[in-house]
């Protein structure tokens, strides 16, 4: 047993107080002093048990009156931490208190049992600081995260929330094996050397997890988004984990790919900031054709398709003189791209209807190829020459 604990015991039976109070009671009753010790430890565990009750009366009945006053919900759910551990902590505590009262109980058992329930204690306080930080989180999360007030999501404070668990009841682990008389420091010193061993034989699958929390932090995506990457891989993520992140494709295949090649990457979020997505739509019409009566044709038919905005409303305008064509560009935003998806294929099914009827030509590059016999030099050789031209409809 660690020798603060059994110290402490000691200092208890030795209270001036606690003899007196020892003597009175063997004078009036006639009871020996073992007995008597043995009474005061009842009444001190009785008391502790009553102490708890009056807290767990003040903490289910009267502190949640007192908090509801407030603006926040803070306070509510750290009363909801607080509740369990603070009873069975004054439980525990009064015991511990008991123990040291009882002058003839062996010294190795006293001990013995005291460490027991100084490492009872230390859980109990690993356990409340556990739901405290949980509790913090929820109320981040309730009041921040949900409103779009912050860029962390669940998935990051879930992620430091058991991360954080980790490392306290860790700790508490270390303060119990401390506590049984155990010397810890060469056992951190091998955690240490294995460490560095692991870190070593492992650093692919660390340099995920750094991935990962670094993307869960920074959130260039989150669970959900359509992304594409710069090596081309296209979907929707349906996972982020600590080693990989999964995206569907269009296809409905899953690729997984390390988080490590996720940070590195260049990525395109078509769901961030929102899901508009401006569309691109290039026509080619005729030298013949009325150019600003195509462009006038193009932006009513975009602007009457389901699921265009109409601001910013559609935009045409000339982009290029080409060989054959001149080349119209089309810029339409649809209102979301997993549902509007088609607004280029309607546009353009529409483009081919409409611009005949409004005498507008849709030309096409080919080749005419005339012949002729060169009599003078190659009698009877044909002589071919291609001369690209446009067929207009």
């Amino acid at each position: 047993m660690n020798a603060t604990s059994s110290s402490f015991l000691r200092e208890i039976s030795d209270l001036e107080v606690l003899k007196s109070l020892e003597s009175d009671i063997s004078n009036m009753t006639g009871l020996s002093t073992s007995v008597v010790d043995i009474l005061i430890a009842v009444a001190v565990i009785t008391l502790s048990v009553a102490m708890a009750m009056v807290v767990k009366y003040f903490i289910a009945e009267i502190a949640p009156k007192l908090v509801s006053r407030t603006n926040n919900t803070l306070d509510d759910e750290i009363l909801k931490a607080l509740n369990g551990p603070a009873q069975v902590s004054i439980i525990v505590l009064g015991t511990y208190i008991a123990i040291g009262t009882i002058k003839e109980l062996p010294v190795s058992l006293s001990d013995n049992i005291g460490a027991i329930l100084i490492i009872v204690l230390i859980f109990i306080a690993a356990y409340f600081i556990s739901n405290l930080i949980n509790a913090i989180i929820k109320w981040y999360r309730n009041e921040f995260s949900s409103k779009g007030d912050t860029k962390l999501d669940n998935s990051v404070m879930q992620f430091f929330n058991r991360f954080i668990g980790v490392v306290i009841y860790s700790i508490a682990i270390l303060t119990a094996i401390s506590q049984l008389g155990i010397e810890i420091t060469p056992m951190l010193a091998s955690l240490g050397v294995a460490g560095i061993a692991v870190a070593l034989a492992a650093q692919e699958l660390l340099s995920n997890i750094f991935g990962a929390f670094a993307i869960l932090s920074d959130r260039p995506y989150k669970v959900g988004d359509r992304i594409e990457l710069s090596s081309g891989e296209y979907g929707d993520v349906v996972d982020i984990g600590l080693r990989s992140t999964r995206l569907r494709t269009l296809d409905n295949k899953i690729i997984v790919i390390p988080n490590s090649d996720m940070s590195k990457s260049r990525i395109n979020n078509y769901s961030e900031p929102d899901y508009k997505l401006r569309y691109t739509i290039r026509v080619g019409i005729s030298y013949n054709s009325d150019a600003e009566k195509a462009i006038r044709i193009l932006e009513e038919i975009a602007g009457s398709m389901d699921g265009a905005m109409k601001d910013p409303k559609p935009k045409a305008y000339i982009s290029e003189l080409g060989e054959y064509s001149v080349n119209l560009t089309l810029l339409v935003w649809g209102k979301n791209f997993r549902e509007n998806w088609d607004i280029p294929d309607r546009v353009m099914r529409k483009v081919l209807k409409r611009f005949p009827e409004e005498g507008i030509e849709i030309p096409f590059p080919t080749t005419s190829v005339l012949m002729k016999k060169d009599k003078e030099r190659m009698p009877g050789v044909v002589v071919e020459a291609i001369i690209p031209n446009m067929i207009e409809k």
